[in-house]
């Protein structure tokens, strides 16, 4: 299917050109693991599963019934396949390649990091307490723009209790408290921030609107969100396409902290249950 590759290879007998050969398949692995790394849980990593599926069980089928246009037809394609790719993820390639390197920003910077953290834990404690509705984007590796989000207006001022009231409160003189805030570098980046909608299926019906665009926008990007429930004043946290309600603000805190270790969030029952034995 490939003569120039086999070619290619069957000509480095060598010791060097073995060793050469391991460099260059080593290589390409590590930039595909990294690449697919990237687009974990994401719909681009479902989206890139599906047609691998596809095109395995199109190769496989025409293999063993000797179909001879489709077989034409599939080696014609994968002579382009990573054209293709390019072409289907310019997007998430474009993310990748911006911020190779990156480290994760979400509350970063030693003590100013920590005083932005506890001044957003004010503020949700507070808005969980008289039920106003919120959600909160925190930026890490990646930092998103017009292609992950659109609308709001920037503010880019430091992170403060009384600036996410002010965002957040409702009233006709306030149109940005509908949206979102994105939080970038423990700055306020931007506020009226439209998310997309998750079509999860499977989340549960007490979730509505706010809910679905904080979960959305963790199925495509590596963010967090978090939500204020405005009907039952309820905090839950989301990362990965997985939300988590919080029982207060000090396991919200215990969470980021895992989080900013690059943990995985804890599965709430999980949470119950050490609290419990924990009382003996």
């Amino acid at each position: 299917m490939f003569p120039s590759v086999d070619l290619f290879y069957l000509d480095k007998p060598s010791l060097i050109g073995s060793i050469k050969i391991l460099i260059d398949v080593g290589l390409v692995a590590f930039i595909l693991y990294r690449f697919f790394l990237f687009l974990r849980g994401t719909r681009a990593s479902l989206m890139l599963v599906g047609l691998l599926l596809v095109l395995s069980a199109a190769w496989g089928v025409s293999y063993y019934m000797d179909l001879f246009t489709i077989q034409f037809l599939l080696s014609s394609f994968l002579n382009y396949f990573f054209l293709f790719l390019i072409i289907i993820f310019q997007v998430e390639i474009r993310r990748l390649l911006t911020h190779v390197g990156s480290e994760m920003s979400l509350f970063s910077g030693g003590d100013s990091g920590f005083e932005a953290l506890d001044e957003l834990l004010e503020s949700l404690e507070r808005m969980a307490a008289m039920r106003t509705g919120a959600i909160i984007v925190l930026e890490r590796s990646a930092i998103m723009d017009d292609t992950v989000f659109s609308g709001g207006e920037v503010i880019d001022a430091l992170v403060s209790k009384e600036l996410i009231w002010s965002l957040f409160h409702e009233g006709s003189e306030n149109p940005l408290h509908d949206g979102a805030i994105v939080i970038r570098k423990n700055r306020v980046y931007k506020a009226g921030v439209i998310l997309p909608m998750s079509d999860n299926k499977q989340l549960d019906s007490r979730y509505g609107t706010r809910h679905r665009a904080a979960l959305g926008l963790t199925e495509n990007t590596d963010a967090l969100t978090i939500v204020v429930s405005e009907e039952r004043g309820t905090i839950s946290l989301c990362d990965k396409g997985l939300i988590v309600p919080m029982e207060n603000t000090m396991r919200l805190r215990n969470e980021l902290l895992r989080l900013m270790r690059k943990q995985n969030l804890t599965p709430a029952r999980w949470w119950r249950k050490s609290k419990t034995s924990g009382k003996g």
